[in-house]
């Protein structure tokens, strides 16, 4: 048996490939782009929108990488797929059946494709066909309660010759909301003659043990957990070595920070990757000593120079104060200055 993998899930508007290199770097086995629609993408021509190109970014030192594909016309979906494999730039394509967001069912995509079983194969069948590629798979148990199809689906991408199934333990109409049918995915997962990543719920290192130890999965995709904690891939390492966790100071998260700025400076419009950074800022600094105060300074900033400026001034109080919460040695830590 292989050794499970720990890996970044998508999330549309945050996964983008500055943050995505920051998780590579804490030792995540893989990720996938944000969603690219298969429609826009089958119907391009010569160029591509701003947004497109960002999606499809690519930065040296990702790892494994797919692309996430989102559609539900069979032929579109494999006109798309033959575009992304022409361009050499990813390592598989994922095939999304997994959003639950009212805009993207609304429009036959995602998740509302549980509900239409023949055409959710139709669209793996494109897919699987237009690409020499690896292709997986991501989905939640079904719409609802009343029609759970992942078995059947996640049965039909090993008999396609799929790479792997992600699978999210919850139904579309559950959203987010209640616990994952854990028994219900241990049994997809034993069934399944293909890999099979579990899906949801995990908010620190431990839960992703106890998520992958309670499923029988072959490795677990973490999403929200990681945006407040870029490192709990290196804490999954530390803990499965029997080594022991260490609470991340100031002066790694503002280490996380610079160098995710930098890197979204590099991707987007400057004043718009810095007011995007705000998100970051308030899921990374609260516990710290002077957090409020730092945040509210940030949320003033609309250039990389004063996002670094606000983040020094930050650091230098807590030297100032002697703030056990300042650990300059550990600035750095997991190759961040070497982006």
């Amino acid at each position: 048996m292989r050794d499970p993998k720990f890996v970044l899930a998508p999330m549309d508007g945050m996964t983008r490939a500055s943050f995505r290199l920051i998780c590579f770097q804490y030792g995540a086995d893989g990720a996938t782009t944000e969603m690219i629609q298969s429609l826009a993408l089958g119907r391009a021509k010569r160029r591509l929108s701003d947004t497109f190109r960002e999606t499809m970014v690519r930065l040296p030192g990702e790892g494994d990488l797919a692309a996430q594909l989102i559609g539900s016309v069979p032929a579109m979906m494999g006109e798309s797929a033959r575009r992304l494999t022409a361009m050499n730039r990813f390592d598989a394509i994922d095939i999304n059946m997994g959003c639950p967001a009212r805009k993207v069912v609304g429009s036959g995509n995602g998740s509302a494709l549980l509900k239409d079983p023949d055409r959710a194969v139709a669209v793996m069948r494109a897919v699987r066909e237009a690409t020499d590629l690896p292709v997986r798979l991501k989905l939640r148990l079904g719409w609802d309660g009343e029609h759970i199809t992942a078995p059947a689906l996640v049965a039909e991408a090993g008999r396609l010759g799929f790479d792997s199934v992600t699978l999210h333990g919850r139904t579309r109409m559950q959203m987010y909301k209640g616990a994952v049918d854990v028994d219900a995915m241990r049994a997809i997962c034993t069934a399944s003659a293909i890999p099979v990543y579990a899906n949801g719920g995990v908010t620190e290192a431990a839960d992703a043990l106890t998520f992958l130890e309670a499923t029988g999965a072959a490795g677990v995709s973490i999403g929200r957990a990681a945006l407040k904690r870029p490192w709990i891939f290196d804490d999954i390492r530390r803990l499965r070595a029997g080594q022991p966790l260490y609470e991340r100071d100031a002066s790694e998260r503002v280490a996380v920070l610079e160098r995710l700025a930098t890197l979204a400076c590099g991707l987007r419009p400057e004043i718009v990757a810095i007011c995007e950074m705000r998100k970051f800022s308030s899921w990374l600094l609260p516990g710290l000593t002077g957090a409020g105060e730092v945040l509210r300074s940030l949320n003033a900033v609309t250039t990389l120079n004063g996002y670094r400026a606000a983040l020094d001034r930050f650091l230098d109080g807590l030297a100032r104060s002697h703030d056990t919460d300042y650990h300059p040695e550990l600035a750095g830590t997991v190759g961040l200055d070497t982006v």
